[in-house]
């Protein structure tokens, strides 16, 4: 039998040869199992402990000698089966923490409009964000979907609280959305506009087709909200 089907049960590779072994010669002494196998004793000796507490080998005192045996190779299955009852036992404990690491850590790019609106929808779903960096291609870029955004924040009452360029005080933008305002020179404002909400940073470029990374870390959203409270101080009302 080839020694490579035990390993994928875990045994390593000399313990599969040497329970191999013992299972062909039967039991016993360390020194016989080290020469049929062509492994050097002191490595057959720590195989041989590593499969009797795995509880596949075993041994008995004769002559005040040790002489090693195989257990029923039936044991393999039962030991798949405990190790089946203790994953199910944890699995739940363990999912929780790797959605946990994963929520803390999740980092999603979405392009298009199609994205960009996934975003507004997740946005939509909390009761306050802060914006900043928005010049006004939001509307130019987002159509009717900005405004059914705007509508449904108005409906669900959402706070929002949003810094635009001065030059946009008027526009249109303004004028169809919900939000409290408050402005900046146009020196101060990019071609991206950065959302934050919850524990999630969306920061998103107005290009052609816009792109958007979108953060979910309570270091980087509580980071970028202190920047956008400092911004939100100087800004004019």
């Amino acid at each position: 039998m080839d020694p490579e089907k035990l390993q994928k049960l875990g045994l390593n590779k000399n313990e599969a040869i040497i329970y191999l072994t013992v299972l062909e010669i039967g039991e016993s002494q360390a020194g016989r199992i080290s020469k049929r196998s062509n492994i050097n004793r002191t490595t057959t000796y720590d195989s041989i402990n590593r499969l009797i507490s795995a509880g596949l080998m075993t041994y008995s005192i004769q002559s005040n000698k040790r002489v090693f045996k195989a257990v029923s190779p039936r044991k393999l299955l039962e030991t798949i089966r405990d190790q089946e009852l203790i994953a199910a036992e944890i699995l739940p404990e363990l999912e929780l923490l790797f959605k946990s690491k994963k929520e803390l850590e999740t980092s999603n790019i979405y392009q298009g409009r199609r994205g960009i609106k996934s975003i507004l929808d997740d946005i939509l779903k909390t009761n306050k964000y802060v914006c900043f960096g928005s010049s006004g291609r939001f509307l130019d870029i987002m159509k009717h979907d900005y405004l059914l955004f705007q509508n449904e924040k108005r409906r669900k009452k959402i706070a929002a609280k949003v810094i635009f360029s001065e030059h946009a005080r008027n526009s249109e933008s303004v004028n169809n959305a919900f939000s409290m305002f408050r402005y900046l020179p146009k020196e101060f404002i990019s071609p991206t506009t950065t959302f934050v909400y919850g524990n999630t940073t969306s920061i998103i470029v107005w290009s052609e087709v816009p792109v958007a990374t979108v953060i979910q870390n309570n270091e980087v959203a509580k980071s970028y909200k202190n920047y956008f409270e400092l911004l939100w101080k100087i800004a004019k009302k």
